[in-house]
């Protein structure tokens, strides 16, 4: 239940902040369309109905990101005239728009969109104020940007970092099970459309749980560690090394026929059990490959890679078993 609540508060927050923008909105824009100037109470209306819609998106769980967009583009050419309209009581609003950029478009389209408000907000107000009070706004504006701009820029690095660190394992660094599914998708997808082949080892460290039992759990950790940097040692940078479970661990090559899959994984396989971890442990590895098929589902993907694996910890360990041996096997 407790992940339920925090998955969903950032968007209660956005639901929030868009009613509080629908609530001033709908005060102005009927106040302009009735008593004042009716062409920025018919702007501001738009800027109404686009929060709206951006509403109801959010409502049905749906990106509302272009209907926010609008919103502030909307926003911004009622803001500009009225500081053609009305000067310093239009600028005043210039302030908290600018940074608002920064929050809905990318961070370089958010600079230019808010240079481009700015400058028009401080020239129209000249048809009204006198230049040295435009000076004086231009000058808190930029000063507002610039910091909004870092600000910007802070908080999207660390939600990149966070992103980044969430899609790994804690222990070994590779790649998790969350971006797999994700990453899989792509190669289906491409699958699908470009008929681009791309294959997946499964990889399980044989008879791991003894090194556990003999040598103790933060041993055990280390040689996952040395593993996975021996193996991303050996695989392109376009492949990707997952940590599927505790001691499996999966490899996703694109672009790779299943006998080019095989002969990497009997590559690693001899070098995995010539390679002494720990300065005492023998390793040996089993691996599966299967190749994607046409219009094959990931889950029968990844079925007949677990297949292969099998087949190989019941021949024995230490080997490599690709798909059609799995099925040759169970026609003799």
């Amino acid at each position: 239940m407790t992940s339920i609540h925090s998955e969903n508060f950032p968007r209660r927050i956005s639901i929030l902040f868009h009613i509080v923008a629908m609530l001033p909105l709908a005060g102005f824009a009927v106040g302009h369309l009735i008593w004042g100037d009716l062409l920025l109470g018919l702007i501001l209306l738009m800027a109404f109905v686009t929060v709206t819609l951006s509403l109801r998106q959010e409502l049905r769980f749906r990106d509302s990101l272009l209907y926010r967009q609008w919103f502030v583009l909307v926003v911004s050419v009622a803001i500009v005239y009225a500081c053609y309209s009305v000067g310093l009581r239009g600028l005043i609003y210039t302030f908290p728009m600018a940074s608002v950029f920064f929050f809905t478009f990318r961070l370089s389209h958010g600079l230019i969109t808010g240079i481009i408000f700015s400058i028009s907000c401080l020239l129209a107000a000249l048809n009204v104020e006198e230049p040295l009070l435009v000076v004086r706004f231009s000058v808190g504006i930029t000063i507002c940007m610039v910091f909004a701009s870092i600000f910007a820029f802070i908080v999207g690095r660390q939600k990149a970092e966070l992103e980044r660190q969430a899609g790994l394992d804690e222990l070994t660094g590779v790649l998790n099970r969350r971006r797999l599914q994700e990453t899989l998708d792509t190669a289906l997808q491409l699958k699908q459309r470009h008929q681009t082949p791309a294959s997946l080892i499964l990889v399980d460290l044989d008879h791991f749980k003894s090194i556990n039992d003999t040598h103790g759990h933060l041993v055990g950790d280390q040689v996952l560690i040395d593993f996975a940097r021996l193996v991303s040692g050996r695989i392109r940078s376009c492949d990707k090394l997952f940590r599927f479970g505790g001691e499996e661990f999966m490899i996703l090559l694109p672009e790779t026929s299943e006998q080019q899959a095989s002969q990497l994984a009997e590559s690693l396989r001899e070098r995995i059990a010539q390679k002494i971890f720990g300065g005492s442990i023998h390793l040996t590895c089993s691996f599966g490959v299967a190749e994607l098929q046409a219009d094959e589902t990931l889950e029968a993907w990844l079925q007949a890679c677990d297949m292969a694996l099998y087949q190989a910890k019941n021949k024995g360990r230490n080997r490599t078993v690709r798909r059609f041996q799995v099925t040759s096997d169970a026609l003799a």
